[in-house]
């Protein structure tokens, strides 16, 4: 009889459960949180601008621990999506693959997590970055709203500047509205403004504060560096330059390095790059051949001008290569492991030099590998990294980055594949973070789609 009872029971539990699950089955419906579409930033654009809402981008790693938990938090919350579904058209971009690198290229992406604003065409209205609890984010996803509402937002007086580009109050209320958005790469709006502009006076207090409110966009040769450098130490603006402006001031030239050669790249210009090095030495700073050779391999490397790129570093990565001893690196690395699994203490605290060479490699064959036109340029990329390969056994990261680029330019698909399973197999039982990457190019080399190198 117990037996019959206790059976009766659990069919009742049985029930009981099946019933709990149908009646909370509605609520776990609605509350999925944000809804993230599945194509292109094109087709989520198009959306956007047909419905009246915004493009919403989180630009997000597999490896990035702080995406994944907004992923799994703040993203997830019912007052979340609904606020999302009303307002916006969600996309998830991984930064390193499919068409992920050259969004986060594009709306310059930094940081992760990373969440851009984008109106229906395609400007930027706002942008913020990181991980946050949910109040902080809508508030800032609110700001975003806001400004995509405002007739003058920055994307809409960005559509009326070419027309009204000498109305000295209406490219004013244009920086503004830059500057709120958090923008990047409006220089030229910048020096056009100061050329008309005819309200503030160079030793104001508005040219200090108007100039420290956009040192990003400042650049060496332009109207603002004028200004600058015929009022920085005068006694008026020393009455203006103080405080936080003053901190500011003090990293202008620095910055203005940065934003100059940012600039020359834009504008594929030599001549404002041979400017950056004219005012670096003038300053104190020793220009020699090999920092203007640096210089031009960064240029040529960031405004996509592959073949003289390729032209300045080919020999010296073939003479790096060369020059390295990979048997003699290689038994090197495998002694050090041998005395750090006996304890020995001089070990632990090695730092091989197979594993800095191996970075190194790397480092330059990623770089290298993004202008490879011809089968020369493949093979070289292949022979390059198998250095790093062949000096580290065992090492996950470099086996999966050397099955990355044999799989990519080197034609033997399915060695990479075995290659990569086995990195992923060391990968999980050595804990790795970088499993989640390997794991995640490993299934588009199974599915034979293209890859990003990262």
């Amino acid at each position: 009889m117990k037996n019959v009872n206790r059976t009766i029971n659990t069919e009742k539990m049985k029930k009981i459960y099946s019933l709990i699950l149908l009646l909370a089955a509605p609520m776990l419906l609605l509350a999925q949180g944000i809804t993230f579409e599945h194509g292109t930033l094109e087709q989520a654009l198009a959306k956007a601008k047909a419905e009246s809402k915004l493009v919403f981008i989180d630009g997000y790693a597999v490896w990035c621990g702080p995406c994944k938990h907004m992923a799994k938090t703040v993203f997830l919350e019912d007052t979340v999506g609904k606020y999302f579904d009303e307002n916006f058209v969600a996309l998830k971009v991984d930064v390193e693959r499919g068409e992920g690198p050259e969004i986060k290229r594009k709306y310059g992406i930094s940081g992760l997590p990373g969440y851009v604003f984008l109106d229906g065409d395609g400007v930027v209205v706002y942008r913020f970055e990181a991980s946050m609890p949910t109040e902080k984010f809508m508030k800032e996803v609110a700001l975003a709203v806001a400004y995509g509402k405002d007739p003058n937002s920055a994307g809409r007086l960005a559509e009326r500047y070419s027309q009204e580009k000498d109305n000295e109050q209406f490219v004013r209320m244009y920086l503004d509205k830059l500057k709120e958005a958090k923008s990047t790469g409006y220089t030229d709006i910048v020096e056009h403004y100061l050329d008309i502009q005819t309200t503030m006076p160079e030793a104001s207090k508005e040219m200090v504060t108007f100039l420290a409110d956009h040192s990003g966009e400042l650049i060496f040769g332009g109207k603002a560096d004028e200004i600058i450098q015929r009022n920085n130490g005068s006694d008026a603006w020393k009455l203006w330059v103080r405080k936080d402006i003053r901190e500011i001031f003090q990293k202008l030239p620095r910055s203005m390095v940065e934003s100059t050669t940012d600039y020359a790249i834009l504008k594929r210009d030599t001549t404002i790059l041979e400017y950056v090095l004219t005012r670096a030495s003038e300053a104190g700073a020793s220009v020699d051949e090999a920092q203007r050779k640096r210089l031009y391999i960064f240029y040529y490397e960031k405004s996509e001008q592959g073949e003289k790129y390729k032209a300045l570093v080919h020999d010296d990565n073939e003479a790096y290569i060369q020059s390295l001893d990979v048997a003699k690196l290689r038994a090197d690395y495998e002694e050090n492991l041998r005395l750090r699994a006996e304890g020995d203490s001089r070990a632990l605290y090695s730092h091989p030099y197979a594993i800095r060479n191996s970075t190194q490699i790397y480092s330059m064959v990623f770089a290298y590998s993004k202008f490879v036109t011809t089968e020369q340029d493949k093979a070289d990329v292949v022979r390059w990294m198998k250095a790093a390969y062949d000096m580290i056994p065992g090492d996950a990261t470099v086996m999966s980055q050397y099955a990355n680029i044999l799989y990519k330019f080197g034609g033997d698909q399915e060695q990479a594949i075995k290659i990569a399973e086995e990195a992923y197999e060391i990968a999980q039982k050595e804990d790795m973070k970088r499993g989640v990457s390997i794991k995640a190019d490993l299934d588009l080399m199974k599915e034979g789609k293209e890859i990003n190198l990262s």
